[in-house]
């Protein structure tokens, strides 16, 4: 019994030894950028979203790059061209028909190409004289597709240009295409591209035996507008 008293009196006794420090109050640890409602938390989650808006952009940039669609013109035949008048009887009237087969390559190796907008126009001396628009179109990959717009019909022209022309055997025709593309990838299509063709092509008088013998010569279409985004042209509400 005396040794267990001398144990109690041992743990009543004062300490003097070094002080223990007493444990610090828990404190909320502050992570960067935590989403709180401070000008900081705001700053970094914009700062973010901007990284993320535009590694997405990059991305989808290089997937839905659009080489240059290349155009030729194979061949363009009259089976008439030549002026009469009006009805009153002064105004010259251009009576025309005119068909152009006309090349369209997508050289793109691995995305095909949808047109949802094909117009093509016919012009003689900076007048337009025939209009004609195409269905919407699916070009695969790598692909060569022929269109062939068909011109039918009466205009007034200058008279002065079609019978310098008509003397010399052949017509300056200028064909204009008008698109508007998308590049398709799996189910997902891309932003509207306006790449549009203008095509140079002179072409025998179907009057004229001896240009009809020369024939047409294949023709490159010496224009090609680059794959820009869309463009707001007007064809004078021919759509």
């Amino acid at each position: 019994m005396a040794s267990h008293e001398h144990k109690i009196d041992h743990l009543d006794q004062g300490y003097d030894g070094p002080t223990i420090p007493g444990k610090d109050p828990p404190t909320a640890r502050r992570l960067p950028c935590v989403a709180v409602a401070n000008p900081y938390a705001l700053l970094c989650t914009a700062f973010r979203a901007l990284i993320a808006v535009g590694v997405v952009a990059l991305v989808l940039s290089l997937v839905f790059q659009l080489l240059n669609l290349k155009a030729y013109v194979d061949s363009a035949l009259f089976t008439r061209f030549d002026l009469g008048t009006g009805g009153n009887g002064t105004t010259a009237q251009l009576n025309y028909n005119l068909t152009v087969a006309l090349s369209i390559r997508n050289p793109n190796p691995k995305r095909a190409v949808v047109y949802p907008r094909l117009e093509a126009l016919a012009l003689y001396a900076v007048e337009r004289f025939g209009y004609m628009s195409f269905p919407r179109m699916r070009q695969e990959r790598q692909n060569t597709m022929e269109i062939r717009p068909s011109f039918d019909g009466q205009s007034p022209v200058a008279a002065a240009a079609s019978k310098r022309d008509k003397g010399e055997g052949f017509f300056s025709i200028n064909v204009k295409v008008y698109t508007r593309v998308r590049l398709n990838v799996a189910v997902v299509n891309s932003v509207v591209y306006s790449p549009d063709v203008d095509c140079y092509v002179t072409v025998p008088d179907p009057g004229n035996s001896t240009a009809v013998a020369q024939g047409f010569a294949a023709t490159e279409c010496a224009h090609v507008d680059d794959c820009s985004l869309l463009k707001n042209e007007n064809l004078g509400g021919e759509d």
